[in-house]
Parts: structure tokens; sequence; C-alpha cells
């Protein structure tokens, strides 16, 4: 009997063995320049998987030069500034998330139009989109600068880093200004990222996104050897965006596609009723997730000071190295499922969600648990002896790196790509309001760690709960809207 199970062990290893070299050969098949034909839906399932794929490769080399340009950049960094100027520093970069609503939604309701009008062989309702957002985004960015510089001057920024150095206290206003107007001038130049993504060829963001990277890590060691101040590292940092963005919009609208160039006589009301219509809730999930997620050194530096912004945002970027380029590598997705279900293709929609959670779960789970280990050490090894995180920090940032990006980021790329996104927003509001309210309460009680558990009980219990409940009955909606009144039955859906 033992040899019959050791023989039945043995086969079963070598058809394992042969589905994952199957899986690798189909994996090497895919990455190629050249597209697919999509005359059948085998082909455009492969096309979709090859876009996705060469993104991905793409995004880690993206994500490469980022990782490279932080871990050379901070150590730098907290030796140049000290602690007090880097929590500035830290405070500062970390909300670029909060500022991502200020294109209220524009930017995501423009790819999911141009994914739906990819899917359906529509140009000229990309074309007006296109030039509609664009526009639109120009008289946001306008307005938006205007009104900060307004009301700049009347802001106690020494209470809002809660900063007592004399040098901290002069360099925060400049530095924060520094930071926003940036900000604002890559609002329109975003139309050609999400013009790109819509079209499936997020590889190309990424290879831009890498040159910003370089760009960056470049003026950034230039302004550390002159030894300037922060406003200038601002300005390194937060001013190669731009720059690489003005150069990817020149490429993109007059090289590569000079038929989608943004023009006034394109701009449609009809259009941008609907992008703005679905930009309105991709503007609350953004605003909801900007509270919910990204005030965690706001709330650090207000109830325990300045350097547990420093601890908490040297951690929780180590924390975010795996997550962050999953995350890259499942955002090609969210086009892929618009364009998928604008064909009425719900099966490979529902195989591809089931797998890219699992593999989320899968890559995320272990890594995480070996990082809780190895954390500190590492740590030390890269910025020194004086950021040690406490054990339950480490933990909550594991947990956190598992549930929001390997299990919610999947499942928000099919919501998102699907057009499921007033359900999203409704549970967004309620996710942050609890989140906030539970940051706050645990941080005064347990310290540090709190503001971490206080997003992932929010982030169980408000989100992921409710849509593990929802999902088997949404799926099945999708497929039984696949009949050729699909499109006024989808709209139900929705």
């Amino acid at each position: 009997m033992n040899r019959i199970a050791s023989f039945s062990s043995i086969l079963e290893n070598r058809e394992w063995r042969s589905k994952l070299k199957s899986q690798i050969q189909l994996a090497a098949s895919l990455l190629r320049f050249k597209p697919f034909e999509t005359d059948s839906q085998q082909n455009r399932s492969r096309e979709r998987y090859r876009r996705v794929l060469l993104t991905a490769v793409s995004a880690g080399g993206a994500r490469f030069t980022s990782l490279l340009m932080m871990f050379v950049s901070v150590p730098l960094i907290v030796h140049r500034l000290g602690p007090e100027r880097y929590a500035v520093w830290a405070t500062i970069t970390s909300t670029v998330t909060i500022l991502l609503f200020a294109d209220f939604g524009i930017g995501n309701g423009l790819l999911n139009s141009i994914s739906e009008s990819d899917g359906a062989d529509d140009l000229e309702t990309a074309r007006s989109a296109i030039s509609t957002s664009f526009f639109v985004l120009l008289g946001v960015a306008s307005v938006g600068a205007v009104c900060f510089l307004g009301v700049y001057p009347f802001v106690p920024w020494q209470r809002v880093f809660n900063i007592t150095s004399t040098t901290a206290i002069q360099e925060a206003g400049p530095a924060t200004v520094v930071f926003v107007l940036c900000f604002l001038l890559q609002l329109p130049l975003g139309v050609v990222q999400r013009a790109q993504l819509g079209y499936q060829q997020g590889y190309s963001t990424q290879v831009w996104s890498a040159a910003a990277n370089v760009v960056a890590l470049l003026g950034l060691l230039l302004v550390l050897r002159i030894r300037a101040g922060l406003p200038m590292l601002i300005l390194a940092v937060a001013g190669a965006p731009v720059l690489v963005g003005i150069l990817n919009s020149i490429v993109f609208f007059v090289v590569s596609r000079p038929w989608l160039m943004p023009r006034l006589s394109l701009v449609s009301r009809a259009v941008a009723a609907k992008v703005l219509t679905a930009g309105f809730f991709f503007f609350v999930l953004q605003v909801t997730a900007a509270v919910g997620y990204q005030t965690d050194t706001l709330i650090l530096a207000q109830i325990l000071g300045p350097s547990s912004v420093t601890v908490y945002s040297i951690t929780s970027k180590l924390f975010m190295i795996l997550p962050s380029v999953f995350g890259l590598v499942m955002i090609p997705l969210w086009p892929a499922y618009g364009e998928a279900l604008a064909r009425g293709d719900t099966q490979w929609i529902r195989k591809t969600l089931l797998c890219s959670i699992l593999i989320g779960v899968a890559v995320l789970l272990p890594s995480n648990l070996c990082l809780i280990f190895l954390s500190r050490f590492l740590i030390r090894i890269w910025v020194g002896p004086q950021i040690v995180p406490p054990l339950l920090l480490l933990i909550g940032l594991s947990c956190w790196a598992v549930l929001a990006t390997g299990i919610s980021t999947p499942l928000a790329m099919f919501l998102n790509g699907t057009g499921i996104i007033r359900l999203q927003a409704v549970l967004g509001v309620l996710m942050a309001i609890v989140n906030l309210a539970l940051s706050i309460y645990l941080t005064r009680h347990i310290g540090i760690s709190g503001v971490i558990f206080g997003s992932i009980i929010a982030q169980v219990a408000i989100v992921l709960i409710p849509f593990a409940l929802y999902l088997p009955r949404l799926l099945s909606k999708l497929e039984l809207s696949v009949v050729p009144d699909r499109i006024p039955r989808l709209a139900e859906i929705r």
C-alpha cells in the first residue's frame, strides 16, 4: 500500500509540474510586443492578458526605479533634514493621495469611458471624452491654484505640522506651495495616462513613470549635494512627474495618436455629463479613501508628535513595497474588465477576478509574514538604529498589506471596470467615518499602531464582508445581462 501511495504521489507531483510548466509556457507566449488578432473570443482574451502582462513587467521596472529612489534618498534625507523636518517631508509627500480627489473623479470616469468605447469600437466618443476631460481638468487646476494661493498666507503651518524648530517652521509653508502647484499641473497632464490605461496600454504609462523616477532621483541627489532646503527637495521630487508628463503628452498626442489630440471643438455636453456622472462616484471614493487611509500621518502628528510620523512613515514604506508592485500589476485589469463587459465576455471576467485574488493572497501573505521578523533588521541597515518600530505596528502593517492590496485591490479593479461605483461610494463613506474615528481612538489608547488597526477593522467590517456576500449575486447578474437587450439591463445593475 505504501508503494502504491508513493507511486500515486509521484504521478500527482509530475502532473502538478506539467501544469506549472504549461502555465509558464503560456505566460511566455503572451509576453510579446506583437498584438494578437482580435477576430475571436479566445484571441481577444489572449490580447487582454498580453497587455496585462506587458504592463506588469513594465510596472516592475517602474517600481524598481521607485524603490531605488526610496532606498537611496530616505537615509540621505533623514540625515540631511533631521527628525522634525523629515516629518514635514513625510507628511507633505504622503498627502498626494489625499489631493487625488482634486480632479473630481474625472480621470477615472475618462478611463471607464475609453475602455467602453474601445470595446464598442467607438472612436468619436473616445475623442470627445479626452477633449472634454482635458479642458475641464485644466479649468479645475487653474481655479485650484488661485484658491490655494489666496488662502496660503492665512494658514498656520506651524500648527498644521505641529513643529517647533525655526527652520522647519520657515520651510513648511513654501514646501507645501511647491508640492501643491506641481500636483495641480499634473491634473490636465494626467489625461494622457488615463487614455493609455483605457486602451490597455499601461505599459507605456509605466515606462514614462520609470523615467520620472530616474529624473526625480537625479534631481534629488543634485539638491542634496548643493545642500538646498526642503522646498527644493520637494520641487525635485514633485517637479519630475510634471516634466515627464509633458513629454509623454507630446509623444502620445502628436506622434502616436494625433487623432486624439484635445480640441475645444470636440468638447461635448453629453459626453461631459457621462464622464462627470461616473466621475462623481469616483470622486466620492477618492475622498473617502483619502480620509480613511491617508490621514494616518496627520493623526499621529497631532496626537503623538512628529517623531511618531517618522517611525510610521519609514516602516510603512518597507511594508508597502510588494503591495505597491502588486497594485500596479492589477491596474490594467480595470480597463480590461470594461472592454470585456462591452463585448459580453463575462466568463473571462469571472475567471480573472478569482485568479487575481488568489494570486494576491498567495504572494502577499507569506512575504509579509516573513517581513514581520526581518523588518527591524532591514530598517536598522537602511536608516540606522534610531528607528525601532513596535511589534504591534509590524503585525498591523502586514495584515493591512494582505487585506487592502491582496484582496481589496483585485476586487476594486473588477468593480471599477464593470461600473459598480455607486455601491462602492456608499460603503466608502461609511468606511472613512468608522476608520477615522477608530484610528483616533486606538491611537490614544495603544499608540502608533492604532492608525493601522483602525483601517483594518473598518476595511473588513464595512467593505470586505458586505462585498463577499454580494459578489456571487453580482456575477450572476452580469452573466444574465449578456442578451440582446444587455445595455439597458446592465444600466439597472450599475
